[in-house]
C-alpha cells in the first residue's frame, strides 16, 4: 500500500515556497517598492514560521493537526498582504503568487471537507478582488482585462486542485488473497493488515452475528496477552489514530471529518496497547463486526485513516466470505448427518428389526417343533447381505459420493426383492409397467436412493400393515421415473394419511420428487415420482 504524509509534505512545500519568495525579492528588489523593507521582513518572518511548522510536522501528527487552522490563517494572511505590498495583482510578480494560491488550496483540501474547501476557494477569490481594488484605490491604474483574466485563472485552478486533493482519500490497496484452509482466517487478515502498513504489532477481534463472545488474534510484538475490554462500545466510523500514553487521538466521524479528541476513549482492544501509538479501525461486515488495532507504524499520521478504508473493506469482505463458507459447510455437514441417519434407519435398523421378526417366528416354530435348519440359513443369509450393504454405505462415505455410472433399475431391485422377502416373510415382486418395456437405466445415485425407499416401504408394510404381498411397479413417463409400491396390508388409518412416513418423505423431497399415499379396501399404494437425474 502506498502511504502518504500530507502534513509533512505541506510543511515542506511551505518552507520551499517561503525560501523561493525570499530569493525572488532579492533578485527583483523593485517588486517591494510599495511595501519597502516591510515586504522583506514579511517573507523573512514567514520563512522562519515555515521552518518551525516543518519541525512540528516531522515530530508530532497530533500538533501538526491541532495547529493546522492557525497555520492556514498565517498562510492566507501572508498571501493577501504579500499581494498588496508587491502589487502582484497587476504586475508580473503575480505568477509567483499562483504557486502560493495552489499551496493554500491543497492545504485546505487535504485537511478539511468539501464544504470547507468551497468556502475557502470563494473567500480567496473575493480577497483577490479586494486586493485589486485596494491597488486601484491607491491611484495605481492597471489593465482591467488582464486582472479579470488572472481572477478567472485562480477560480479554475481552485476547482482543479480541489478535485485532485479529494481523490487522495481513495488510496488503492492490494487485494487480500485468502490463505490455505489450514490457516486461521482471522490470523490471515491480521497479517495482511500489518503488511499493508508495515506495522510491528497488531490485534484483531471479530464477533459473528448471533455470537456473544468475540475471537481475538494477535501478531508481531503484541504476543498473546491482549484482552478485549468491550466490543459493543461506539467506535468512530472512520477509525482513529491514537496516542495511548497521552490519551489523545484523531478520528474520522460520521460526517467524514477529521476530529481531535483529548482525552480520547481508549476502549476495546486499545486498552491492551498501553504506552503505544497506532491505528484503531472498526470492521463492519454483513456477517459480523470487529476491531483492528495496529501499532509500530513508521511515519504514523492521520492520512493513514483514509488509506485504512480500503484495508478494512478487504478485511470485512474476507471475513464475510469465510463466515459464508463456514455456514455452507455447516449446512452440508447437517445434510450429510441427516442422510447418514436416513441410510442407517432404512438399512441397518430395518435389518435388525427384520432379524428380530424372523427370530420371533423361529422361536414360535421351535416351541411347536416345526423348525428346520433352512430357517437359520435364511436368517444368516439375510444378515450377510445386509453386512454387504453396510459396507457399501461406508465406502460411499469414504469417497464422499456414490460411485459414478448408471444401472439397470430392474436388475438391481430384483435381488433386493428376494432379500426383503426372506427378511420379512412377505412376497416381494418387481415388474415394469406395460408402457415402460425394456430396461430402466438410471444413475447409480438414484438407484441407491430407490433401494432405500423400497427397504423402508417393505418394512412398514410388514411391521405396521401386516401385509403378506408387496408389489413394485416401475415406469418412465415424460422424463420422470415412477415407482409404485403396493401391499395388501391393513393400510393407514384415515387420520394418518396426511403424515406420510418421515424417512421416505424426506428422501423424496431431497431428490426433488413427489410422494402420494393412498389406502383403500385392504390395499395401500405408495407412489413415488422422481426426476431421472437426482437433485442431490
Amino acid at each position: 500500500m502506498t502511504r502518504s504524509r500530507s502534513g509533512l509534505v505541506l510543511a515542506v512545500m511551505r518552507s520551499l515556497m517561503a525560501a523561493l519568495f525570499a530569493v525572488w525579492l532579492w533578485l527583483a528588489p523593485h517588486h517591494h517598492a510599495q511595501g519597502g523593507p516591510d515586504t522583506v521582513w514579511l517573507f523573512g518572518a514567514y520563512l522562519v514560521f515555515a521552518l518551525v511548522m516543518l519541525a512540528v510536522a516531522a515530530q508530532s501528527w497530533w500538533y501538526d493537526f491541532r495547529l493546522a487552522r492557525a497555520a492556514f490563517a498565517v498562510d492566507v494572511a501572508t498571501f493577501l498582504v504579500g499581494l498588496y505590498l508587491t502589487e502582484a495583482v497587476t504586475l508580473d510578480f503575480f505568477s509567483s503568487f499562483m504557486a502560493f494560491f495552489a499551496f493554500l488550496m491543497l492545504n485546505s483540501a487535504t485537511r478539511w471537507n468539501r464544504r470547507s474547501i468551497l468556502m475557502i476557494a470563494a473567500g480567496l477569490a473575493a480577497c483577490f478582488l479586494l486586493a485589486g481594488l485596494l491597488v486601484e484605490w491607491s491611484e495605481f491604474h492597471f489593465d482591467t482585462t488582464k486582472f479579470i483574466r488572472r481572477f478567472s485563472t485562480l477560480a479554475l485552478l481552485s476547482l482543479m486542485l480541489g478535485w485532485f486533493a479529494f481523490n487522495r482519500q481513495n488510496v488503492p490497496v492490494a487485494r487480500y488473497i485468502r490463505p490455505e484452509l489450514s490457516q486461521d482466517p482471522l490470523a490471515g487478515v491480521l497479517d495482511y493488515a500489518m503488511a499493508a502498513y508495515g506495522a510491528a504489532g497488531g490485534a484483531i477481534a471479530w464477533v459473528a452475528q448471533g455470537e456473544t463472545r468475540p475471537m481475538i488474534r494477535t501478531g508481531g510484538t503484541m504476543g498473546e496477552g491482549v484482552e478485549l475490554a468491550a466490543l459493543d462500545m461506539p467506535l468512530l466510523a472512520g477509525g482513529m489514530v491514537f496516542d495511548a500514553p497521552r490519551r489523545r487521538a484523531l478520528g474520522i466521524n460520521d460526517q467524514d471529518r477529521v476530529v481531535a479528541m483529548a482525552p480520547a476513549p481508549m476502549e476495546g482492544l486499545i486498552a491492551g496497547f498501553a504506552g503505544m501509538q497506532g491505528l484503531s479501525l472498526p470492521i463492519a461486515g454483513r456477517t459480523g463486526r470487529g476491531q483492528l488495532v495496529l501499532t509500530g507504524i513508521s511515519g504514523l499520521n492521520y492520512d493513514d485513516l483514509f488509506a485504512a478504508r480500503g484495508v478494512v473493506r478487504e478485511v470485512a469482505a474476507a471475513m464475510d466470505e469465510e463466515e459464508t463458507e463456514a455456514m455452507a459447510r455447516e449446512v452440508a455437514m447437517s445434510r450429510l448427518r441427516t442422510q447418514i441417519a436416513a441410510d442407517l434407519h432404512d438399512s441397518v435398523v430395518q435389518t435388525l428389526a427384520g432379524a428380530k421378526f424372523r427370530l420371533e417366528a423361529l422361536r414360535h416354530k421351535l416351541a411347536q417343533g416345526t423348525a428346520v435348519p433352512d430357517d437359520i440359513d435364511l436368517l444368516c443369509a439375510g444378515l450377510a447381505a445386509e453386512q454387504g450393504h453396510v459396507r457399501a454405505i461406508i465406502e460411499r462415505l469414504r469417497q464422499g459420493q456414490i460411485q459414478p455410472g448408471r444401472r439397470d433399475l430392474l436388475q438391481e431391485l430384483t435381488p433386493l426383492a428376494d432379500q426383503l422377502s426372506a427378511q420379512w416373510l412377505v412376497a416381494v415382486s418387481v415388474s415394469v409397467s406395460a408402457e415402460g418395456e425394456g430396461p430402466i437405466i438410471v444413475p447409480t445415485a438414484l438407484n441407491f436412493e430407490i433401494q432405500q425407499i423400497l427397504r423402508e416401504a417393505t418394512a412398514n408394510a410388514a411391521r405396521h400393515g401386516q401385509a403378506r404381498h408387496v408389489r413394485v411397479e416401475l415406469g418412465v413417463t415424460g422424463g420422470a421415473l415412477g415407482v409404485a409400491i403396493v401391499d395388501d396390508g391393513i393400510g393407514f388409518a384415515p387420520e394418518a394419511l396426511g403424515a406420510p412416513p418421515q424417512s421416505i418423505a424426506a428422501r423424496v423431497a431431497r431428490l426433488g420428487g413427489d410422494l402420494t399415499i393412498g389406502s383403500l379396501h385392504g390395499q395401500t399404494r405408495v407412489l413415488v415420482t422422481l426426476p431421472m437425474e437426482p437433485a442431490g
